[in-house]
């Protein structure tokens, strides 16, 4: 399954990036976007309903992971076209002020659903079973409305997690417009979301949970490996999200996922990393 839903959505990526380059009217831009968007998520809910999960585990990696991620880019392409055609023009201070408009929008929008913001900005697990399982809810915790959705495609929570993804990578874009429009590249704003790497990507992609590869991110960071030490960890999540084209979000927030892990440890996976590693040097000393 997971094939297939990585194969579909990189050919829905190549389709975008195809649009997103075309020097034309945002009308046109976002009218073939939606229509190869709408195309690849018809695909998917065909294909789900043609093939059963093996087991529940199975139905919340789909319903939490794989379907946000196509929803996702149809909330991203509305909300880009509706910023490029209400945006004012020829005037850099007013523009500047309506992208800090429309950030406190998204700022509103995860504060008014701060506690599912959270589950989802650290990846917990503990009610994935009532937030993304056919016919799930929790009793005690406000989830958005499923009325009128189709119940053998949605889940209490896939809508919602769609959201965030759109919103984190639209306020990421809000502040490399205001960073431009403050002329400051190489100034804080652009310190603390810098514009995209031109890192060439390569053909592997990471299917890990992303909170390892901020564990990778901070290791690398703190210990000054790049750059003699002088680059950020925004840059560096930032890298390793388009090299491995993996969404990780923002850094100080998932750094605060770790911190939180008292009973986990706070470096489960590179902890899980040294023992492999010091599994397989033994074994090859053994033989």
């Amino acid at each position: 399954m997971r094939k297939f839903t990585e194969k579909l959505f990189t050919e829905l990526e190549q389709e975008l990036s195809v649009y997103a380059e075309l020097g034309t009217l945002p009308v046109r831009k976002v009218t073939g976007a939606l229509h190869s968007i709408q195309t690849a998520f018809e695909k998917l809910k065909r294909f789900i309903a043609d093939t059963a999960f093996k087991n529940q585990d199975d139905e919340i990696a789909f319903f939490k992971y794989e379907k946000p991620k196509f929803m996702a880019e149809h909330f991203f392409a509305m909300e880009i076209f509706t910023i490029e055609t209400a945006r004012p023009l020829n005037d850099t201070a007013t523009l500047k002020a309506f992208y800090e408009q429309e950030l406190k929008y998204i700022h509103r929008f995860l504060e008014q659903n701060k506690f599912l913001y959270s589950y989802y900005q650290f990846d917990l697990k503990e009610l994935d079973h009532l937030l993304f399982v056919r016919g799930g809810k929790p009793v005690d915790i406000p989830v958005p409305d499923m009325v009128g959705l189709d119940p053998t495609f949605t889940t209490c929570c896939d809508m919602l997690w769609s959201k965030f993804m759109a919103f984190e990578r639209l306020e990421q874009w809000l502040q490399n417009e205001i960073s431009e429009l403050n002329g400051s590249s190489g100034g804080s704003a652009a310190a603390s979301q810098p514009a995209q790497s031109n890192a060439p990507v390569g053909a592997l992609k990471w299917t890990g949970e992303s909170i390892n590869l901020v564990e990778i991110a901070y290791g690398i960071w703190l210990t000054g490996q790049l750059n003699n030490g002088q680059v950020s960890i925004t840059e560096i999540v930032e890298f390793l999200e388009h090299v491995f084209r993996v969404r990780i979000g923002k850094a100080h927030r998932r750094w605060q996922g770790i911190a939180n892990r008292k009973r986990l440890g706070y470096t489960k996976f590179l902890d899980d990393c040294k023992g492999k590693i010091e599994k397989r040097v033994e074994e090859e000393l053994e033989r």
